[in-house]
């Protein structure tokens, strides 16, 4: 924090009253040369304080408007696009202003919030043919759901405004990935019935270990099949298993639609960002 002019001079008063040397020079006179010399020291002393502080300023400025898009920066950009605000013209911000009844409102809060649609982002950079492309995944709050067209026609020219000119980017905007596997269960006929039923809860313990699994895999993240079974194995009335197969589909856009399924041998990252699993035919229990 700077210091007042004030307080710089009495500091430098008082080092010299401590002063055995200079201390015998008391006089209250305000024209006084020790008087004089101590006030030109200590305004030095202030203006350079103030010099510093607009320095630091203008630095902490110019940092605050850099705008060095690496991925983390593309995956903030993306969550911070807003479905039915434009830009203020030359910035990256947003308006937050719309026209009603011929009038220019300002948008509130829960409106703001409604218009930030992406809920889920990650962004990755691959080189494809030589040249390097960052691909940016998406989805909705719902991520069993995708954009429709003109949502996504409205974030293409967001990302084409604010990003550096030369950077060629993608968009993966997929259902989500579908994942099949394969276990048998070993269970414990005390806590669970043949067919894989809590005996108390009327639940299914091993199906909710796996819904709640994919639920809590971050989205884009890397789905480990030891993890995988690790949670399985935590489920009640779960004493071993076998993992017989695990397999992963997502959306080719070669085909038009979902590609043939295909193993995971240790870890898969899904496509779309998120997996997502119906069929639990494929769990036996057995003792």
């Amino acid at each position: 924090m700077n210091k007042t002019f004030a307080e710089i001079f009495a500091e430098m008063a008082a080092a010299k009253n401590a002063n055995p040397v200079l201390s015998t020079i008391d006089t209250t006179s305000k024209t006084s040369i020790w008087r004089q010399f101590l006030e030109i020291v200590a305004w030095t002393i202030y203006n350079f304080q103030l010099a510093v502080q607009l320095h630091l300023s203008e630095i902490q400025e110019l940092i605050a408007n850099q705008k060095v898009f690496n991925l983390r920066k593309y995956r903030t950009e993306t969550l911070r696009f807003q479905y039915g605000f434009d830009l203020i013209e030359d910035s990256d911000q947003f308006k937050n202003t719309f026209f009603q009844n011929g009038q220019e409102v300002e948008a509130t809060e829960e409106q703001i919030e409604a218009s930030q649609i992406i809920k889920y982002a990650a962004c990755n950079r691959v080189i494809s043919q030589g040249k390097a492309r960052i691909i940016i995944k998406i989805a909705p709050e719902n991520m069993d759901e995708v954009f429709p067209d003109d949502v996504m026609t409205a974030f293409g020219r967001y990302i084409e405004e604010i990003a550096p000119s030369g950077d060629y980017v993608a968009f993966v905007n997929y259902l989500p990935d579908f994942l099949r596997f394969a276990f048998k269960i070993k269970y414990d006929p005390k806590v669970l019935l043949p067919n894989g039923m809590h005996i108390v809860n009327a639940n299914y313990p091993v199906q909710d270990a796996i819904n709640l699994f994919l639920i809590n895999l971050p989205f884009n993240g890397e789905l480990s099949i030891q993890r995988f079974e690790a949670a399985i194995l935590s489920a009640e009335g779960v004493d071993d298993l076998q993992t017989l197969l695990v397999e992963t589909k997502w959306i080719d856009p070669t085909v038009g639609g979902y590609g043939p399924y295909q193993p995971v041998n240790m870890a898969v990252i899904p496509e779309s960002g998120r997996f997502k699993t119906e069929d639990f035919t494929g769990i036996q229990y057995i003792i």
